[in-house]
This record gives structure tokens, sequence and C-alpha cells, in this order.
């Protein structure tokens, strides 16, 4: 038993002890009533952890990928610092440590309550996370994707079964299908385009290779028909299997769109600034569908777009019309970045990816690699090619036909494109004999090594076979370089094909100059490329070339227009044409073109504008200073595609054909002779 001590007021001694009374003990029901409070206080923390539970377990290991992928998309569009994906956790912990604490020792309703409410929010926060993040990609046949029957499921089913996982930090190839499906009952419909595109993670670049519609192929279970046929017979696997067989790559995934998607998806995007080389007009009477863009600079969007792609009625049909595909895809990647800070666009536009298309990207996770490089790869480092052959008449059929050797060529290219011939600002200009070239023997061949060293020691490398290296897993040839090498290693590779050029940094340990592991895919012969001859071109000096033309279409622009005063043998103009261009914020300013044909039927420009920061002009490959101006080069691959300067206000360029007819030399001579009109 406890006591007490009682005082009288005023004293300090106390006036006796007392024993304390026993504690009033609780009646059972108050007991019952204090336990059921207890646990209703629990109970939503309890159903809080369940439901996060439940969330993961339905969800499952997708989801969480998903919630990742959420992540560094937010990331990379600038929408989330990278501090706050850091910092949130913490806060997390912190908020629960204060609210586990209220729980514990506050002794208010109002603060156990708070505390109660902050717990919930807490732990069902990822939870509901999860579900967000895997909500953005609707999986094909659930609600809110198109309408699917049994049979297109199973096509699905069938070409994901062809598609070969990608590898971690290794290119990606994936295959685009435009289709082109009427609404007749079971008219499968055909393949309108087809092109793969190789995504490097390593060097961050972007590969297109497009491949003719009426190119005569070998389909499994068909026999030879026109490569679009491949769709009518098997769906998207029948045309991946195709594109298998043919360029001997792995497809790593498929995305597949009709008209209306492609429509849809060009103006969430708000359309996309496209050069238009030439004006295109089809009237709405023709059988063909109709066209009415104007030349220059603007901004396409839905219906014209799909209609720019998709033209084919030229002297070359199919050949420019997979050349203004793959000029559109170009510009949309350079235009990402007008986008990356819209998180609403963005995620439109991913709905619209997995909504409106049929394809093997079936989640956040699976698209998020095709996302971050589309900000992060710069323009200089999308690459462009293309198939082209013979165009006979077979069985009365018109085909296009290639060699397998223009076959393996066109895909060479593809895997390795050629390089502009500037330097960029972290390559140093490096001669071949300056720094070592190690070559391990990594086949169990005998003498591969050897053989190797030889014959690039015999193209002027320092080559040296050091040892043997059985052990080395890949069957690919391998070229570890420095960045400030990676120009030669290309080259290296290219002799070495098939190889990989992997990029090492430099630190401690790490060997100077170029290390190759070759594989037993290298057959013991070098593939040196013969020495390109090619026929010079003539650049005319002191040629006003339609100049009077040239004074009408300056006196009718506020512009202060410039005009080459050197010009290409055999070009002739085609078409003066002012306008005003729409900006990315909204104003409409000044602009001028003069488009002119070469012999070949190719179309070049001269562009004016006041707009002086388009999104044509980003991320150019390098600049050159002469005569007083700083002029911006745009390289496709080693082709000089367009040549750009500023001076008082106003914004020009000379920007090539679609395929680079004009040389470098006549490219720069072009730029550099135009002069004020008056």
């Amino acid at each position: 038993m406890s006591s007490y001590r009682v005082y009288r007021v005023g004293e300090e001694e106390h006036v006796r002890e007392a024993l304390a009374p026993p504690p009033l003990r609780r009646s059972r029901r108050a007991r019952r009533v204090s336990s059921v409070r207890r646990a209703w206080t629990w109970a939503p923390v309890i159903a809080a952890v369940a439901t996060a539970a439940a969330l993961f377990w339905l969800y499952g290991r997708e989801a969480v990928d998903n919630s990742r992928a959420a992540l560094d998309i937010l990331r990379e569009v600038e929408t989330v610092p990278g501090w706050l994906l850091l910092g949130a956790p913490v806060v997390a912990l912190a908020t629960m440590a204060l609210a586990t604490a209220g729980l514990a020792f506050g002794r208010r309703r109002a603060i156990k309550a708070v505390a109660m409410v902050v717990v919930a929010l807490v732990l069902a926060a990822p939870g509901l996370a999860v579900g967000y993040a895997n909500g953005l990609v609707v999986p094909v046949g659930q609600s809110g994707s198109p309408e699917t029957t049994v049979q297109e499921r199973e096509q699905i089913a069938a070409a994901d079964a062809e598609i070969a996982p990608p590898l971690p930090d290794k290119p990606m190839n994936i295959l685009l299908i435009g289709s082109d499906r009427s609404d007749i009952p079971d008219d499968p419909g055909r393949s309108d385009t087809q092109m793969l595109l190789r995504l490097d993670p390593d060097t961050r670049s972007i590969s297109m290779l497009s491949l003719p519609r009426d190119l005569r192929v070998y389909i499994e279970g068909v026999g030879y028909e026109k490569m679009n046929a491949a769709y009518s017979y098997g769906g998207p696997k029948a045309v991946i299997r195709t594109f298998k067989e043919l360029t001997g790559l792995p497809i790593n995934g498929w995305i597949e769109t009709d008209f209306a998607g492609f429509w849809h998806t060009v103006n969430i995007l708000g359309g996309v600034y496209l050069p238009i080389d030439r004006k295109y007009f089809v009237p709405a009477s023709a059988n063909y569908k109709s066209i009415n863009l104007e030349p220059g600079y603007q901004l396409v969007r839905g219906k014209q777009a799909l209609n720019f792609v998709r033209f084919r009625h030229d002297q070359r049909g199919d050949f420019t019309r997979m050349q203004r595909q793959q000029l559109f895809v170009r510009e949309l990647q350079r235009q990402s970045r007008r986008w990356s800070g819209d998180w609403d666009r963005v995620i439109r536009l991913i709905k619209a990816i997995t909504r409106e298309t049929r394809s093997s990207l079936s989640s956040l996770a699976k698209i998020e690699p095709l996302v971050e490089l589309a900000f992060q790869v710069d323009t200089s480092r999308v690459y462009q090619t293309h198939l082209e052959g013979d165009t006979p008449m077979l069985d009365g059929i018109a085909y296009v036909t290639a060699s397998e050797g223009q076959i393996a060529e066109a895909v060479r290219r593809f895997t390795h494109p050629a390089q502009a011939p500037v330097r960029r600002k972290d390559e140093a200009r490096v001669a071949k004999n300056v720094f070592p070239v190690r070559v391990y023997n990594g086949s169990g061949i005998d003498g591969l090594a050897t053989a190797a060293a030889t014959q690039l020691s015999a193209q002027g490398y320092k080559a040296q076979a050091v040892a043997d290296d059985y052990e080395y897993p890949d069957r690919v040839t391998a070229v570890y370089a420095p960045r400030s090498l990676r120009s030669h290693a290309d080259a290296v590779a290219a002799m070495l094909s098939p190889a990989e050029v992997r990029v090492i940094p430099r630190g401690p340990g790490v060997v100077d100059g170029i290390s190759v592991f070759v594989a037993s895919s290298f057959d013991g012969v070098l593939d040196v490329p013969d020495a390109v001859v090619e026929e010079r071109q003539t650049l005319l000096a002191g040629q006003k070339v339609g100049w009077e033309t040239w004074k009408l279409t300056d006196a009718a622009t506020p512009l202060r227009l410039q005009a080459p005063v050197a010009w290409p043998a055999g070009s002739v103009y085609d078409q003066f044409h002012n306008y005003s261009i729409e900006t990315t914020d909204g104003r409409r300013l000044a602009a001028s073109v003069a488009v002119a044909r070469t012999p070949l039927s190719g179309y070049w420009s001269v562009q004016a504008m006041r707009w002086l920061r388009p999104p044509a002009i980003e991320s150019p490959t390098g600049t050159k200073k002469v005569g007083g101006r700083t002029y911006m080069l745009f390289y496709q691959g080693d082709s000089l595609h367009m040549v750009a300067w500023r001076e008082r206000g106003t914004l020009y360029w000379v920007l090539n054909t679609l395929d680079d007819q004009l040389s470098n030399d006549v490219m720069m001579g072009l730029a550099t002779s135009c002069r004020p009109v008056k």
C-alpha cells in the first residue's frame, strides 16, 4: 500500500501520514468501451497497411517498375527535381516518427486523431502512387484501350513471342509499323510503313533504317512477295520475322499505329515544325489523298503531317517518301525538349502510345528508355539510312529489288552510322599513330589477334597483339576506348565488323589508347573501306541567278533577304514564297523561302525569318567562322545538311535536299556567298 503526507497551510512539517485509498477498479463495461476505443484508434492504421500490401500484391513487380519509371520520367522532364526524390523518403520517415510519437504519448484526442490521419496517409501514399503509375499505361484489351478481338489479341501475343528481351545498356531495336487497315470486314490490311529504330544508350544516339514497302522479300509460308504484304499474311508477327531474317538483327520491341493514331498523336504534341522542301499539292478531287503544303519551315499538324509522310506521287516515289518519314522522326526527336516540361502533355502522349497503338511496350517501365533517350539524345546523333534498289517489273508487278550486298551495306550504315567530319568539344585531333591499339584474342582461335593487329598496323595504327583472353564472354568483337578516341574506335570497329564500341571513363588502372577483344565472329580479314571517288560538283561564282525575282520577293516582305551569288551548275529556281510562321509562344513572324531544283529532282532552299531561335537550329553539330560570320553547321552523318547564321535580327539558312545531293563544299559555298538583295 502506498501512503501520502498531510500538511497544514503555512507550515513546513507535515501533520501526519495516511494510507492512500486503493485505486478504483473500472467496471467490466468500462474496460470493454476502452478496448473498443483503442481498436478504433488503430483500425485505420492497420487498414492503411493492409491496403498498401494489397496494392503491392495485386500490381506486383511490374507496378513497382512502373513507379520507378514514372519517377525517372518526372526527373527527365524536369517536373520533379532530383533532390526532391532523394529527400521524399527522409521526410516520410520523419513524419512517421512524429506521428507515431503523437499516438504513443499524446494525451489529447485531437493530437491522436491528427497523428492517426498522418500515419494512414503516409502508409497509403506508396500504394496509391504505384496504382497511379501503373494506370498510366492501359494494357491491350482493358477499359480505355482500343476494342480488340480475340484474333487481334492472339496476333499481339504471337508478335511478342518474336521479340528478344533488350539487354541492359545495350542497343535496342524498335520496329515501327504504320498499318493501312480498311473498314472492310476480314480485310487484314497492309503495312504502309516499316522503320527500324536503334536506340543506343552508350553513344546516346538513334539510328533509323527504312525499307521500301515494295521490296521483294521472302515471307515464310508464303514465298516471294512485297514487303508490305507480310502484314496481310501474318500481321505484325510476320513483319517482325521478315525484318529479322532480312537484316539479321534482333527486334527488341514493336509499335504499330494506324493513320488515326498517328494523326491524334501529332495533335497531342501541338504539331511538329518541319522544313517542307517544296510545294506539295494534290486536289481533293483526285484519286489520292489531298494535300496542300507550301514550302518553308512551318508548324505542321495532324492531317497535313500524315499526308506529308505518306506522299509518294513524284519521280522517286517510295524512296523520297522514306526520306520524308525519317525527316519527320528526326524533327520530332529534335523538338522533344519543347514538350519535356509539360508533364500533362507527356502523360497524354504516353497514354496515346498505349491506347491508340498495338505494341510490345505494355508498361511504363518498357516505355521509359524511349522517353529518356528522346529527351537526352543530341539531334546531331540521329542518323538516317534507307535501302534503295532497282525497280523492275516481274510478272507484270512493280517491285524494288536489292542484292544481299546492298542490304548488308544498309544494315552496316544503320549499326555504324557515318560521323560528321567535325570535331566535338570532347574530341581532340589525334593522329592514328600516337596512341597504342592493344589487340587481345578472345576467340579461342590461334593467331586471330596477330592477324588483326598486323592489318591494323597496315592502316596506320600503332597496333600490337598483346595476349590471349579466351574467357572473354561475348561473341562480338569489342573495342574499348576513352571518349577522346571515339572516332578512331568507330573506324576500328567498322573494319572488324561485327563489333561494338564501348566508351570507358579515364581513371586509375585504365590503360591508354584503344583495347580490342577479338571474338570468333572476326573472320581474320579487315573490312577496309574502298576509297570513295566523288564526282566534284561545280559551284559557279558571280552568278546572280533569279536576281530580279529576288528583288520583287524582297520588296513584298519586311525581311532583309539574302541570296547566293554562287550557283551550283544545273540547278534552277522553282518557287519563291513569303509567309508568316507561328512560333512556340503563339506569335506570328515574317518568313520567306526560295526553293531551287537540282538535275536529279531534289529540292534545296534558302530560308529567312524573324524567329531567331526556332527548334531547327537547336544542337548544331559544330560552328565555323568565315568572313566575320559565324555559321552553325548541321550534319546528317557525314553530309552537311544545313548551314545557318544570324545577321541584323534575321535568321538565315541554306538547306540541302532530302537526300543531301549537294556536296559539303557546295553547301558551304552557297552559304558564304549569300549577300543582301538590296
